[in-house]
């Protein structure tokens, strides 16, 4: 078994004003953290400007009104806001399942290279971190999550393990039948967590949605943002999704007031706008293929993802790099704290975005040796 106890930090992506004044340069592109280029929707936008003048007051403290309209919005009949928990983004569904299942003398449980936020809050509760293994045969499922690995790795101590489906950032989706046989065989007694931070990308690619689990197993919770396909990053906010009982539990270790004004009303008004989500679906499908399309020429080895990044392989050249590219203004991310040194994640960014990216990784390619 496989234990860690260290502590992990999380590294945000480079700022472009800092690029900008480190180099000199005027025209920087950030390609690190997996926001929507496109920006949030003119709708919400609209909807946001008329309540700035009203930031005065508290917000409203159990977000009813976006509960309403994700009740609505997912059209399930058996998911009532009762069942919808509201965060400062969905990290923070994530911190207060940590903080309502585990402790010292309990095991968390996540695959090697996840989300770095699942080492974080099971440290802070003094869990002791279990990894199991990605796939390492380098075929249509290399580097997903190992289920058959995962489930070996459950013992009696286990208490909470962390599933990202959308994986990151490696960008991998675990099989819809190949999931809920994992989580049919898991004891009752473990909370499992299927975060969707990406759900929407996978789902463009016809990823079938996780939601009808919820009616089956009663110890799952699935989380999903507004950060990503919304737009919304710089405002925090995401859901959680689960039984009344562990909403109840979750909600007792949230702060009040914890979601802003600003942040409520610009994801009721984009859930609305679904030619926004349409036209950025669209458009990150189309620079996907673009940039598949160039690794393919330039012979590099890329992870198939079902999100809104690419994760590259580029070896022992990786950090130079990602250096070359840097004081070339484009901003990619390294992922040494994720175990994985050799590759770099490129965030999918706009048409233009990615044309640049390519020109500059051509450049680089030819000149770090």
């Amino acid at each position: 078994m496989t234990a860690k106890t260290s502590t992990s930090n999380y590294k945000p992506g480079m700022d472009i004003k800092y690029v900008q004044e480190k180099y000199g340069l005027k025209d920087v592109i950030k390609l690190a953290s997996n926001e929507n280029p496109s920006g949030p929707s003119k709708k919400a936008i609209k909807e946001a400007l008329k309540i700035i003048k009203t930031t005065n007051r508290y917000p409203e403290g159990s977000c009813k009104i976006l509960k309403s309209k994700l009740k609505k919005f997912l059209g399930k009949n058996f998911i009532n806001e009762k069942n919808i928990i509201i965060g400062n983004g969905s990290s923070e569904i994530l911190e207060l399942t940590a903080r309502a299942y585990l402790g010292k003398g309990f095991e968390s449980l996540f695959s090697k290279h996840s989300f770095i936020v699942y080492k974080i809050i099971s440290n802070s509760m003094q869990a002791k971190i279990v990894e199991s293994n990605v796939v390492k045969d380098k075929a249509d499922d290399y580097m997903n999550i190992d289920l058959l690995d995962m489930k070996n790795k459950i013992t009696k101590k286990t208490r909470v393990i962390f599933i990202a489906n959308p994986s990151n950032p490696i960008g991998k989706i675990i099989d819809y039948k190949n999931l809920e046989n994992f989580i049919k065989s898991t004891p009752k007694r473990i909370i499992i967590v299927l975060d969707e931070a990406y759900f929407e990308y996978a789902a463009y690619r016809g990823y079938k949605s996780t939601l009808e689990l919820l009616k089956k197993y009663k110890n799952l919770i699935i989380t999903r943002s507004f950060s990503k396909i919304y737009a919304l990053a710089g405002h925090r906010i995401g859901y959680g999704i689960a039984s009344s009982e562990i909403i109840s539990r979750l909600n007792a270790k949230r702060q009040p007031f914890n979601v802003n004004s600003i942040a409520q009303t610009m994801a009721a008004s984009s859930l609305n706008d679904k030619l926004f989500v349409k036209t950025s679906l669209a458009s990150n499908e189309n620079s996907r293929l673009t940039l598949i399309s160039e690794f393919k020429k330039l012979k590099i080895f890329y992870i198939d993802t079902h999100t809104n990044f690419i994760t590259i392989y580029l070896g022992a050249k990786t950090k130079k790099i990602f250096e070359k590219l840097l004081s070339l203004g484009v901003i990619l991310r390294p992922l040494d704290n994720y175990g994985l040194k050799n590759f770099l994640r490129v965030t999918i960014g706009t048409k233009s975005e990615c044309q640049k990216f390519v020109k500059m990784l051509k450049i680089t390619m030819s000149q770090v040796s």
